[in-house]
């Protein structure tokens, strides 16, 4: 279902399906709430990376708004994924603490993107607001306590950008 949907999606130019599963013969949990896909833009702007993906019916709650269970998951990886790159790590950050304010809903058929903005980082903590929008309209406002692991930890290149998908091709996120 999920490779007919990626038809469905018309993401716009630059942005790339991200496999978080990466040839695993078991899908993750990231894989089952939808096809999600990430840009990379000029270092020091808001786009510098951006997560994406198309509202489906499937990831909509019983009044056909989308669910704030995926806004959460959705929230989640922008402030681990994009707080990291925005601040250089290349590793997985897990989550100490969020808090969410659903401002309104997305609906079926939008283009729904993820920004992060770093507030602060110690040597074992980085902190992160987050916000979705479709278009300019916010739409979930976040904000998140990421765990910055010593050492290695587990690199963060076991999810990577489809290159399969139409667009340019920005580097994966690091």
């Amino acid at each position: 279902m999920l490779d007919a949907q990626r038809l469905d999606d018309r993401p716009p130019d630059g942005f790339l399906r991200i496999d978080f599963d990466r040839g695993r013969p078991d899908p993750t949990f990231n894989s089952h709430v939808g096809n999600l896909y990430a840009k990379r833009g000029e270092k020091g702007t808001r786009d510098e990376f951006v997560l994406g993906f198309r509202v489906h019916r499937h990831m909509c709650n019983p009044a056909d708004g989308l669910h704030g269970g995926m806004m959460m998951t959705v929230a989640d990886l922008v402030g681990t994924m994009g707080g990291g790159t925005l601040v250089g790590l290349r590793k997985f950050l897990p989550t100490v603490s969020m808090t969410f304010d659903f401002v309104a809903p997305a609906k079926v058929g939008d283009w729904v993107e993820g920004r992060a903005e770093v507030v602060r980082q110690t040597r074992s903590l980085l902190f992160t607001n987050i916000y979705l929008t479709v278009g300019e309209e916010k739409f979930l406002r976040a904000s998140q306590i990421a765990k910055i692991p010593s050492g290695d930890g587990l690199a963060f290149g076991k999810a990577r950008l489809d290159r399969g998908e139409a667009g340019s091709s920005p580097s994966p996120p690091r």
